[in-house]
């Protein structure tokens, strides 16, 4: 029975994966022609592997993401594969082929979660709060069908749930599940990379550009990106912590300073707030599991010691960065980890004046025969000397000449210095003099029985990864942008909280609301309808003119009692070139004299434009032949066309050429007036369409709408305050009691110090920062980033489980 029940399911997700293909917009954009290679080639993985998805679907699900360019967000592009996977896993199901089972009391808490998750999705769906309308019901958020946007995530971890027991036996969670998280946080790091290299730059800190990378669920703001960096950063330490050789280690702390950057470049203080978060929960649970060993090597003293040691040189690396720069902060960096790795062999006391007088002398000739012409630029002579003696000390470390190594030590802090005053003159001395004092101090612990550290991969991964946090974060906490963010959290947790008690108030007083909540996905249309405020956003619809057979588009523009608000903007990504003049064209009927059409083209990721070109439209009055105040006054389409000059848009070489999109948007006073749009055409001069769907005769198919700045409307902003909204308390305990079971399994993994130890601590720590990040934001409204939190809660639930060993599989006695 169970095999057939597999067979079936197989076939019937198969049919729907066939059947979604047909109507889906593949055929607007290069990224979408991925997918016609991805879907067939993944498909013949799972034949030939069915346990090949815990490999694929962590690693593609953050980056597979085209809704900027098909403009469906209710139905995505990971549920294509996880339908194939559903197919695939279920058609070759096995009877008895489990090996895992689940810890005790996970399956009564996996039936009370899904007992509310079902009750709370019906509520969303047959909610009254915006009559379901067919032609709007797939792409807006006021939609009550919504709920099943946010509901399919909890559906897809269940479905998943057996495939996941059957093929996580065998460490497969160890050799599948782990690469392919680290693939998918590689490529996240990877296109925030490419974000900050094309839009401010990637050293350009004083923007107040912040990076959404492949995560289009941020076009109405959201911390999608913040919770996955929270959840899968500690993966990127286990490997390095794992690392065995030297080819391994260097990837991974390759892949951890990328992730870094990604996590830095955010400017999300819960996110800052969430990686101490995740770092001491991950270092108490591996406390926890190499407990006895730990105490062997280290003493409380020398713990406080080292950790005394570490905020002393977070200190004076922050002063040496506010006196020399980058250039500084890298030369005191490296001069550090020289003392470091130096202070771990048993260094020549007696040797050491005349090395330093040696290096002394040595620096002074180089100096003064080193040509220091401007031109030169790093060539300069404190850059090259730096240089040339970190060279040095790594080639002596290597061969075990340590009075050579000595020498070039003491040479490396005499350009640090000399690097200092370069760059910022006599100002950089005192912090520059700090950190080489620092550095001497580092040197005696070859000398303290036992020392603080030895050479190790463990005690050398720990200062690598220290060090490249640094470089990271005191540049970015010392912007002007970071300080600006920073300088305003007490007035932004005072708006968290005027909004978290408007959530409340906008909830019903009846039972049914307290106990299973207002439904899932409900929220928009909630605040839409019932804020406390006097707000109404923006919004866009598609409607139908039944006696020309005609569809358009038509926007709302907002209307905030305190003023102006924020615009909803409608986007579709153009391929144009530079400084060409390109036609426009479109239908516009504006109801009453207010509205204004803003329509341009810009250089646009998701969020934030960074340089646009204003088409040059005016509207014309509505009706200029009849006074508006008459009755009968009805508004006419009106027809435009224009040319517009693309400027320096869609220049630059084809890996860093920003993408341009063209934005409409409806704009106007406090009041939200309504305005008309059709027949949108973008043509080039040789009369190719650039545009698809401009007629929106399929409604939202290549079009995808974005709201920049103002995002309390679509979100609650706080995960258990979102469950107890949408699910209710039944909703609430329930995940609650879930989510506990869940660590404490975890813990009882990593206190029996077993091989799946550390991997227990680091899913451990990306809950913890997950759920810190939750404080601030809802983060289970992103459903692949629900569906990701979920699969991680399924994993710390597993236990082994021993099968019965077949007869003919008995070995003989």
């Amino acid at each position: 029975m169970a095999m057939i029940a597999a067979r079936l399911l197989a076939l019937a997700a198969g049919l729907a994966c066939l059947a979604a293909l047909g109507p889906y917009p593949l055929g607007h954009g290069w990224p979408v022609w991925l997918l016609y290679a991805l879907l067939p080639i993944y498909f013949l993985l799972l034949c030939w592997r069915p346990a090949v998805w815990l490999f694929c679907l962590p690693a593609l699900l953050p980056v597979l993401d085209l809704a900027p360019w098909t403009g469906w967000f209710f139905f995505e592009e990971i549920d294509l594969l996880l339908l194939l996977t559903v197919t695939c896993g279920y058609w070759r199901w096995r009877t008895g082929a489990t090996r895992l089972a689940l810890a005790p009391g996970a399956r009564l808490w996996l039936a009370l979660v899904s007992a509310a998750a079902l009750a709370a999705l019906l509520r969303g769906v047959f909610s009254v709060q915006l009559p379901p309308d067919a032609l709007n019901a797939w792409n807006n958020y006021l939609s009550p069908y919504n709920s099943l946007r946010l509901g399919k995530a909890w559906c897809w971890a269940m479905l998943l749930l057996p495939l996941l027991l059957r093929d996580a036996a065998n460490d497969g969670l160890r050799r599948l599940a782990l690469p392919g998280m680290l693939c998918g946080l590689g490529l996240v790091a990877l296109c925030a990379l490419w974000e900050r290299a094309v839009f401010p730059g990637v050293f350009n800190l004083s923007s107040d550009y912040r990076i959404t990378a492949p995560f289009s669920a941020m076009h109405t703001g959201g911390a999608a990106l913040d919770g996955y960096l929270a959840l899968s950063l500690p993966f990127a330490a286990l490997w390095l912590a794992r690392a065995r050789s030297r080819r391994p280690a260097i990837a991974a702390l390759l892949l951890l300073g990328l992730a870094l950057h990604a996590a830095m470049a955010t400017f999300s203080r819960a996110l800052y707030a969430a990686l101490p978060v995740a770092a001491i929960t991950g270092l108490a649970c591996w406390q926890l599991a190499h407990g006895r060993h730990a105490r062997q090597r280290w003493s409380a003293r020398r713990a406080s010691a080292g950790l005394l040691l570490s905020v002393g040189a977070a200190a004076l690396l922050v002063l040496m960065f506010q006196a020399a720069g980058y250039r500084g902060l890298l030369a005191a960096i490296v001069l550090l980890l020289g003392a470091f790795v130096l202070a771990t062999h048993a260094l020549p006391w007696r040797l050491v004046p005349a090395s330093v007088l040696c290096a002394l002398a040595l620096q002074a000739s180089l100096a003064a025969l080193w040509p220091n012409d401007p031109a030169h630029g790093l060539l300069k002579a404190p850059y090259a000397l730096f240089l040339l003696s970190s060279l040095l000390l790594a080639c002596s470390l290597w061969r075990q000449w340590l009075p050579l190594a000595i020498m070039a030590l003491s040479m490396m802090a005499c350009n640090t210095a000399w690097i200092g005053w370069h760059w910022a003159g006599p100002i950089a001395l005192r912090p520059a003099a700090l950190v080489l004092l620092l550095a001497a101090l580092l040197l005696l612990n070859s000398r303290l029985r036992p020392p603080l550290w030895r050479t190790g991969r463990a005690s050398l991964g720990v200062a690598a990864s220290a060090a490249v946090m640094l470089m990271l974060a005191i540049p970015v906490s010392a912007s002007y942008y970071a300080n600006e963010r920073f300088a305003t959290t007490a007035g932004d947790w005072q708006g968290r909280l005027r909004h978290w008690r408007g959530v409340l108030a906008m909830m019903p007083a009846d039972w049914a609301s307290t106990v299973f909540g207002m439904g899932t996905g409900t929220f928009p249309a909630s605040y839409f309808w019932r804020n406390t405020v006097g707000d109404v956003p923006a919004r866009l619809a598609y409607a139908d003119e039944a006696e020309a057979g005609n569809r358009y588009l038509r926007l709302a523009s907002p209307g905030y009692r305190a003023g102006y608000g924020e615009l909803l903007r409608l986007l579709q990504r153009v391929s144009v070139r530079p400084d060409t003049r390109y036609a426009l064209a479109l239908d516009v009927r504006r109801h009453g004299p207010m509205p204004v059409l803003q329509l341009k083209l810009c250089q646009r990721q998701l969020l934030y434009a960074q340089y646009c070109v204003h088409a040059p439209l005016r509207l014309l009055p509505p009706t200029p032949a009849s006074p508006q105040w008459q009755p009968q006054w009805q508004p006419q389409w009106q027809h435009y066309q224009m040319t517009i000059d693309s400027a320096r848009l869609g220049g630059g070489s084809w890996l860093l050429r920003a993408p341009v999109q063209l934005e409409l948007a409806a704009g106007g006073q406090a009041d939200p007036a309504v305005i008309d749009v059709d027949n949108l055409s973008l043509r080039a001069p040789d009369g190719e369409e650039l545009l698809a769907n401009g007629s929106f005769s399929k409604a939202n198919d290549y079009w995808f709408f974005s709201s920049d700045h103002h995002h309390l409307p679509w979100h609650i902003k706080n995960l258990w305050l979102h469950l107890h909204v949408e699910s209710g308390l039944f909703g609430l305990l329930s995940m609650l009691g879930l989510f506990v079971l869940a660590c404490a399994n975890l813990v009882r993994r990593a206190a029996q110090a077993g091989p799946g130890a550390d991997g227990a601590a680091a899913m451990l720590a990306g809950l913890a920062g997950f759920m810190a990040i939750g404080v601030f934001d809802s983060l289970l409204d992103v459903p692949r980033i629900a569906l990701l939190f979920y699969m991680l809660l399924l994993c710390a639930l597993l236990r082994p489980s021993i099968s019965p060993v077949p007869d003919s599989e008995r070995p003989p006695r």
